[in-house]
């Protein structure tokens, strides 16, 4: 029997253009793009990370 890791859902919001794409994608992509467009209504994005042994999936919105 399988178990399924936890799903952490994580929103990004705030003030246009202060870097909350380049901060998912970054995290997300591990790249950085200096001519990020701004964003109009949400990206969504996946990440899933080991954290003491344990598989976490985190759902990051990023919110325009």
């Amino acid at each position: 029997m399988s178990t399924r890791s936890p799903i952490f859902k994580t929103v990004l919001i705030g003030e246009g253009g202060v870097g909350k794409t380049s901060l998912a994608v970054r995290y997300t992509e591990d790249r950085f793009d200096q001519q990020m467009k701004m964003t109009i209504g949400v990206n969504f994005a996946t990440k899933r990370v080991d954290i003491d042994g344990q598989d976490i999936t985190l759902l990051i919105w990023d919110l325009g």
